[in-house]
């Protein structure tokens, strides 16, 4: 019989990859800085970009400011919302002007952001979002952001432009992709997984004995909150009380990392919820598989070591 203990995140970790890393512009108002926005990718090797519910996002003078990168701005991806934006990602990240209550303490620099990025882009898409002109991004899609930054400017003119602000994350991100991939990293040719980075990402030291481990997308995880949600419904818990929960507990998740098969713990738990209360069986959001497939927890099965 084999004891070959399964793959884990640590041992698929690939090289920081820029090709994972997508931009995305929440409801911007001004087609220039689009324009500009993707001229400012492409001088820092990024390709993707998303944008959510754009003004005249592919007119005459976004693609003027494009000059050079009109490639970036034809295949830019045009959705209705935050959710269908991130929701293949694995890491949300993104950027503010704004002091956020219960992130004021854990606000990143661009460099600190960047190396966070790098380091995620070796297990699959990372987004970067920067809000809408004039009031930055929602609280919702706050939310929804594992990490957080800031550019520490004068007083006297806190904000950035968008297409300002873009250039200078991307810059930081291809800095620290640079650095990630440094020979000083590397061993006869294969990159090894940096120990700070293992610091920074406490899930990579998470394994079970029976299952692969690996990052949840972004969909999955909003599915698993919405499968709370319902549950929780069910045995009287209010709007306003889900929503707090469940804010406190996606902040949770951000600082401490979240694996697949961890969320199936989630689901197992409001499954039996429902089925207790004899209610509807919660069906997800679109497309979402069937939860029966979702394993059960055996009562001896090895409880996953660190």
């Amino acid at each position: 019989m084999s004891t070959e203990r399964p793959t884990g995140i640590a041992d698929t970790l690939g090289h920081a990859n820029l090709d994972n890393v997508i931009v995305v512009l929440s409801r911007t108002t001004e087609p220039m800085n689009i324009g500009a926005t993707c001229r400012a990718m492409k001088t820092m090797g990024l390709k993707h970009l998303r944008l959510i519910d754009p003004i005249n996002p592919k007119g005459r003078s976004a693609r003027a400011l494009a000059h050079g990168a009109e490639d970036i701005l034809q295949n830019a991806v045009v959705v209705d919302d935050v959710i269908e934006a991130v929701s293949d990602s694995l890491v949300v990240t993104g950027t503010t002007a704004r002091t956020r209550k219960l992130r004021k303490r854990a606000l990143l620099t661009p460099s600190e952001l960047g190396d966070q990025i790098a380091d995620h882009s070796r297990s699959g898409k990372v987004v970067i979002m920067f809000g809408t002109e004039r009031t930055g991004m929602t609280n919702d899609e706050t939310d929804l952001c594992r990490y957080l930054s800031t550019v520490d400017t004068a007083p006297e003119q806190p904000s950035l432009n968008l297409a300002q602000a873009v250039m200078l994350f991307s810059w930081e991100i291809r800095q620290a992709m640079q650095r990630a991939e440094s020979p000083s990293t590397a061993i006869s040719g294969r990159q090894e997984t940096n120990p700070t980075a293992t610091a920074r990402r406490p899930e990579m030291r998470v394994s079970h004995p029976h299952r692969s481990t690996k990052l949840p997308t972004q969909w999955e995880l909003d599915n698993m909150y919405a499968h709370m949600a319902y549950a929780m419904r069910e045995v009287g818990y209010s709007d306003q009380e889900r929503l707090k929960f469940l804010t406190y507990l996606r902040q949770l998740h951000m600082r401490a990392g979240i694996v697949n098969w961890e969320t199936h713990i989630y689901h197992i738990l409001a499954r039996k919820i429902c089925k207790t209360l004899r209610v509807p069986k919660f069906t997800g959001l679109d497309e979402v598989p069937d939860l029966d497939e979702l394993p059960d927890l055996d009562e001896d099965e090895p409880t996953p070591k660190d």
